[in-house]
Parts: structure tokens; C-alpha cells; sequence
């Protein structure tokens, strides 16, 4: 019987990743954590968002080299139950899920700038509205969700251009010295660009989709860090100005609408709020959607969770009971009414320490895989590779550290209650046989982008040997 793996379609190109990438990047962070690091270093905050794109690539490296060596679906999932062990794979996928409360938050924060342009647009309606939308989207096709994505990511980067270009010449830079740049010294420098790199990360989920991919083994890689410092960059101009046109008083710990207001004609300021601000939140949603049920289809494949949940619909090629499922843990806390700083708090926060755990993974990849290593178009010298990933877990641990406890004492005692329960989750389903979980797992009997292209250049050969013949067949004829 055929994997459900296997029903998916190979359908996205370098731009399809791209748009997806950019997508996932360019979120609430920019929005709003702007403002705040801001207030943390002044002026500062132009070479905190350039420091901080290049501290993210620590984070995002690891997964850069895994997903050139081994392109695969589900790949965060994939890399940490192959590479570390099935139980600790399922664990991370468990506080993965809990950290898609964060599904709500872009929602509602795309419903709390509706508001700004609508005050009489009710909160609830819009967000549940909004992530409907982009549910049945994905529903539908990750081809039909890319291009959705492409069109709004072209949108979105038009928006942040419009504000780069009429805000460079209202820039004073005089505000751009020792004194004004580190006003709380070098610790409050460090910390804005540790918050920063929240905004400038995301573009590892790419990674997620390389089964979908015509190119994962190139596009991957690619993909990740392009974006990162692409996007990056952006931020830093957009952070010039935020900083540099009103009084550093008057932009420190809020969001970029007086700025734009400032600098923008009625006109193209409501194009930035609709076509920056809400569809940076817009993107990011759909984005997430696109690549968020890979790991967990997997999950079921290997016998973690019933291999229904993870069926591919025949017609579309997605996983809808798995989409339907993330669609109900984004749709809960908008119904509920859950504050929007505790969504974004706990969900953030809980992935980023999470994600420690992939990362690590990446470095039993050049001994359990070495030729998979060696053949891989991204690659980096294992000592370097490892010195890579310490740095980034602890990264992700100071970044996830701040926000988890930024919450209150019972939410924090919810989350160690949901990690206890899933860690006896993972050791009575995992030391238990009549529960059929698949224990030989590895990327042995996969296929690598390398044998796979070769495959593909076979195929194509043949098709072009066989129409050659028939030329010659109809030839001999005449």
C-alpha cells in the first residue's frame, strides 16, 4: 500500500519556496517589535536588525544543511525522530503543535489593523474570517496556496518599498551616533537584537515541504539563506526610518503606523496598512498553513498517532484531516478570546525552545549519513557545522527564556503540565508493541536528491530514445 507521502505532488519551484519563505518571515515582528527595540537602543536598531539576520542564521543553518542533504516531508519532524530517536522526534512535534496557538495570533493581529482603518470591524469576525479563508486555500492544493502567496508577497514587498522610498528623505541622521545608538549600552544593544531575531527568522519551514519540491536539494539551502538576509536587509532600511523621522521619544515601544503616517499621502498610507501590515500577517498565515501538517502526517505514517488522521485527499493531494485539525487549534483561542500577548508569548516561546532540538540534530548528520553529507549541495565542515548549531541553540534558548517567562505563573505551569503529559505520551506509546510504532526508522531505503535526479535524466533519456525510434519507424516507412 502506497505512503501518503507518496500522494503528494511535486509541484514547487525556486519561486513557489521563495514566496513562501519571504512569506513566513515577514510577520508581526516587523510590525511591531520595531518600536520596541527601539526603546531598547535608540538608533541602534538599524545594525541590531543587520546583527540579528546574521545571529538567525546560526539558527537556521542546521536545518539549511539537513534539508540539502536529505530533502524530505515533514522535515523537522523527519530529522530529529531519524537522526536523534523516534521518542524524542515525537516529543519535539508535540510542543511543535502547542506552539501553533500562534496561528491565532496572526489572525487576530490582521483583525486589529482592520480596525485601526475600520474601528466598527468586529475583532473575532475578521480573524475567524481570515484563517477560514486561508484554511480552504490550502484545502485545495499547496500549488493554489503558493500562488495565493506569490500575489500577496509581491503586494507586500511593493508596500514595504513604497515605505523605504518616501521615508529615506525624511531621514535625519544626526541620530545615528555613539550616544543615540546605545543609550543602555551595549546590554540593551544585545537585547534588541536578540528580540530581533524573532522578525528575521522563519524561513527554516521550508524545509518542511521538500517532498513537494522540484529541486528541495538546491532550493532548500537557497531559500533559507537568501531570504534571511534578504528580508533582513529591508528590515534595516525600514528600522532607519522608524528611527530617523520622528523623535526617538515619540517611536520607542510602539508599532510603525505614526511613522508611515508621517511620511505617506492618505492614499499610499492605507496601501502600506492593507498591503504591508495586514498582509505581512496575511502571509505569514498562509504560509504556515502550507507546510504546518507535514511533520505530524509523517508522525502518523511511523505510528505515533492513527494513520487516518494523516490521509491525503486524492483529488488535491493535501492532508485534510490534518489541516482541519491545525485549522481548529488557530480557530479555539480566537473563539475563546485568549489575550493576544499570551498567544504570541507562549506560542513563540515554546518553539523556540523547541526548535533547539532539531538544530542538534544536524550534527549526528556527517556520521549516521556520510555520504548523503558528502553528496549534499550545502554543506558545511562538521567542526564549523557544530559550532554553528551552539551557537544557535543558544540563541533560540535566551530568545524562547525571555518570552516563556514574560507569562504568567499558571501559564507556565500549564506548559510543564503539557510537556509532562506528552513526555508519558511518547514512553507509553513508544515502549509498548500493540501499538505498532514502526522502530526501524532511518533514510536508508529513501531516495537522495542525487539519485533522484539521476532517475529523472533516465526517464528523460528513455521518453527521448523511444520518440526516436518512432521518427525512424515512420521514416523507414515512407
Amino acid at each position: 500500500m502506497a505512503s501518503q507521502e507518496s500522494k503528494l505532488k511535486k509541484v514547487l519551484g525556486l519561486s513557489d519556496v521563495m514566496s513562501i519563505g519571504v512569506g513566513q518571515i515577514i510577520g508581526a515582528g516587523v510590525m511591531a517589535l520595531t518600536g520596541i527595540a527601539i526603546g531598547m537602543t535608540g538608533s541602534g536598531v538599524t545594525l541590531a536588525f543587520i546583527i540579528s539576520s546574521f545571529f538567525t542564521l546560526f539558527m537556521v543553518l542546521p536545518i539549511a544543511v539537513m534539508g540539502s542533504a536529505i530533502p524530505t516531508t515533514g522535515g523537522l519532524y523527519r530529522y530529529t525522530s531519524r537522526l536523534l530517536s523516534p521518542k524524542v522526534g515525537f516529543f519535539w512535534l508535540t510542543l511543535f503543535m502547542l506552539g501553533q496557538l500562534t496561528l491565532a495570533m496572526f489572525a487576530i493581529s490582521f483583525a486589529e489593523y482592520v480596525q485601526g482603518l475600520v474601528p466598527s470591524a468586529p475583532l473575532k469576525l475578521v480573524a475567524f474570517v481570515l484563517i477560514t479563508i486561508f484554511f480552504i486555500a490550502n484545502l485545495v492544493g499547496v500549488q493554489f496556496a503558493a500562488r495565493v502567496e506569490k500575489v500577496m508577497v509581491v503586494v507586500l514587498l511593493l508596500a514595504l518599498i513604497v515605505f523605504v522610498v518616501w521615508g529615506m528623505p525624511e531621514i535625519n541622521y544626526s541620530v545615528f551616533n555613539s550616544v543615540d545608538m546605545f543609550p543602555s549600552g551595549f546590554v540593551g544593544f544585545f537585547m534588541a537584537v536578540g528580540l530581533l531575531s524573532f522578525a528575521t527568522g522563519g524561513a527554516q519551514v521550508v524545509a518542511e515541504l521538500g517532498g513537494e519540491m522540484k529541486n528541495p536539494g538546491r532550493d532548500i539551502p537557497l531559500t533559507i539563506i537568501v531570504t534571511t538576509l534578504g528580508v533582513g536587509l529591508l528590515y534595516a532600511f525600514m528600522a532607519t526610518i522608524a528611527a530617523g523621522v520622528l523623535p526617538i521619544a515619540d517611536v520607542a515601544n510602539k508599532p510603525l503606523t505614526d511613522v508611515a503616517r508621517t511620511i505617506l499621502p492618505g492614499p499610499l498610507f492605507i496601501f502600506f496598512m492593507v498591503g504591508g501590515a495586514m498582509f505581512a500577517l496575511a502571509t505569514t498565515l498562509n504560509a504556515t498553513l502550507s507546510w504546518v501538517t507535514k511533520g505530524i502526517m509523517i508522525a502518523c505514517e511511523d505510528g505515533w498517532l492513527p494513520k487516518s488522521l494523516g490521509k491525503v485527499n486524492e483529488k488535491f493531494g493535501t492532508p485534510h484531516w490534518l489541516l482541519t485539525l491545525f485549522y481548529i487549534i488557530g480557530v479555539i483561542p480566537i473563539i475563546t478570546g485568549l489575550s493576544l500577548g499570551v498567544i504570541s508569548a507562549l506560542g513563540t516561546g515554546v518553539l523556540l525552545l523547541a526548535n533547539m532540538i532539531p538544530v542538534f540534530a544536524s550534527t549526528k548528520l556527517p556520521k549516521k549519513y556520510p555520504e548523503r553529507y558528502k553528496k549534499a549541495k550545502f554543506k558545511l565542515p562538521p567542526k564549523v557545522l557544530n559550532t554553528v548549531v551552539y551557537i544557535g541553540i543558544a540563541l533560540l534558548f535566551f530568545q524562547g527564556y525571555l518570552l516563556i517567562t514574560s507569562l504568567s505563573f499558571k501559564i507556565i505551569i500549564g506548559a510543564i503540565a503539557f510537556m509532562v503529559i506528552s513526555a508519558l505520551y511518547v514512553n507509553i506509546i513508544g515502549n509498548n508493541p500493540k501499538y505498532g510504532l514502526n522502530r526501524n526508522l532511518g533514510f536508508e531505503n529513501e531516495p537522495d536528491s542525487s539519485s533522484e535526479e539521476v532517475t529523472n535524466a533516465v526517464v528523460e533519456l528513455a521518453i527521448t530514445s523511444e520518440k526516436s525510434i518512432e521518427i525512424v519507424g515512420e521514416s523507414s516507412k515512407v
